[in-house]
């Protein structure tokens, strides 16, 4: 379950780049990773939302919890992604979610439209 968290909070990390998370944002969260990972309950992904909001991590912080997990980088970044933009994707969002792509060696244009 804590590679499951890990993700839910690398996309708040991203989500959050342009100063708030949106209801959109935690519902389509919320919808792709239950839909990615099985036993994932509104109650854990709400903690995980209340822990992120805890934490003092940095984006690097986030990416490096998901890079030693077995969890499959294309997903993760697809529900970050898909988080991101349901709101508008805001330039900062762009960025942090540009970054996250290097760091696993994808491609951005592998997720639009995707």
């Amino acid at each position: 379950m804590n590679e499951v968290i890990n993700v839910i909070k690398l996309s708040a990390c991203i989500s959050a780049q342009d100063g708030v998370i949106s209801n959109r944002e935690l519902d389509t969260c919320l919808e792709l990773v239950s839909d990615a990972f099985k036993g994932v309950t509104k109650d854990v992904f709400d903690q995980a939302i209340d822990d992120f909001f805890d934490e003092n991590m940095d984006l690097e912080d986030y990416l490096e919890k998901i890079n030693s997990n077995t969890v499959d980088k294309f997903t993760v970044l697809k529900i970050c992604y898909e988080s991101a933009i349901s709101d508008g994707f805001d330039i900062r969002e762009n960025l942090a979610f540009t970054k996250a792509c290097k760091f696993f060696d994808l491609q951005e244009k592998d997720f639009i439209d995707a």
